[in-house]
């Protein structure tokens, strides 16, 4: 499946929504638009899952790249996740350095 993204920049936070699946094949797109961003000064990235139905490992290493780019004391919030993208994100260690919510009202 495609996937689409759509990147909103505002002065607190950046915001990435996502849909389709981010995969093997549709990954580097979101790197691309990771690598784009100064993320080394972020102080919040937001990327909106609830239309990705699939994360991969290669979208996984999508998101921890925007992790350790961003400064440390910033936060990553992965909005709207689905139960398995969530248990994926938990299995792998990954929800000990991001925040995992359910919307943007929770933020």
């Amino acid at each position: 499946m495609a996937l689409t993204i759509e990147v909103v920049q505002n002065d607190v936070h950046v915001t990435i929504t996502l849909a389709g699946d981010v995969d093997t094949k549709t990954a580097p797109e979101l790197l691309s638009k990771l690598v784009a961003l100064e993320l080394n000064v972020l102080e919040q990235l937001r990327l909106d899952l609830q239309a990705v139905n699939f994360v991969s490992s290669a979208g996984l290493r999508a998101i921890v790249f925007a992790k350790q780019k961003m400064p440390h004391e910033s936060t990553l919030y992965v909005i709207g996740a689905s139960e398995q993208i969530i248990e994926t994100i938990t299995k792998t260690g990954l929800g000990n350095a991001i925040k995992i919510v359910e919307s943007a009202d929770n933020i």
